[in-house]
């Protein structure tokens, strides 16, 4: 996994930022949100970044702005959660262990898709990523309504990340770079590609992100890293409703 201090290096725009703390980012914590996703080309990153500095704060502990996340997704034999998602389901789930590598921290998290835009997510604390032992008979699931015996590992979901709080509206902005898929004994490494995730307690289209995002002729792409790198890895078989997306993501990143 890339070192953060790397990034930061190619990202000077990142120190115009007042920081703000993780206590005070969690006062916006969004956990029944509705997201936008977003898709760019590293090297206009930078650029973008100066525009937002006026605008949002940016989360710093101790002297690091850039975190490192490894997310393990799970899903049924016939990976149930990746068809539903293919197939438009208007309500779906999503199950995966993140682990925040810094700090050592990890949880279990359960991200229900809403008809509509609306997402929630729950989670709890682990005391071990990846321990499959660990996800069978939690608390999380169960509210859930799911079987956790019946989930088996699948792709696994390394990046670094950026995350921003508004100034001005109930708003929180992730940055995800450096993206590595991993399944079974393949690995695939997007290091052009950048994804930009709005979260917010309702549209808001005065967003400072959102308005300079569209000012540069990018608009929302509907699609989840599990998908995504699910397709990518050669995983499944069911890809249509993907092509679209990919060729854009492809676009993106080369």
């Amino acid at each position: 996994m890339t070192d953060p201090r790397s990034w930061e290096s190619e990202l000077p725009a990142l120190a115009e930022f007042q920081s703000v703390s993780l206590a005070d980012l969690n006062k916006v914590a969004l956990m029944s949100r509705v997201d936008s996703k977003y898709t760019l080309h590293i090297g206009r990153l930078n650029e973008l970044l100066q525009v937002l500095s006026k605008h949002y704060d940016v989360l710093q502990i101790e002297q690091c702005r850039i975190f490192r996340y490894v997310s393990q997704y799970y899903d049924t034999p016939d990976f149930q959660f990746y068809n539903d998602h293919h197939n438009g389901k208007p309500n779906r789930t999503k199950v995966r262990t993140r682990l925040y590598v810094e700090s050592g921290t990890s949880f279990l998290e359960v991200k229900k898709k809403i008809k509509g835009n609306l997402t929630e997510k729950s989670r709890e604390a682990l005391a071990l990523h990846g321990d499959q032992t660990d996800i069978h008979d939690a608390r999380v699931l169960h509210q859930a309504s799911i079987d956790g015996h019946s989930l088996i590992p699948t792709l696994e979901v390394t990046y670094s990340r950026i995350t921003l709080s508004s100034h001005s509206i109930q708003e929180r902005v992730t940055i995800d770079l450096g993206l590595t898929f991993r399944f079974g004994s393949r690995t695939k490494v997007l290091d052009g590609l950048v994804i930009i995730e709005v979260k917010q307690d309702k549209i808001k289209r005065e967003s400072p992100v959102i308005m300079a995002l569209r000012q540069r002729q990018m608009r929302p792409l509907r699609i989840s890293k599990y998908a995504m790198g699910m397709v990518l890895m050669e995983a499944v078989d069911k890809i249509n409703a993907f092509r679209f997306k990919l060729y854009k993501l492809y676009r993106d990143w080369e």
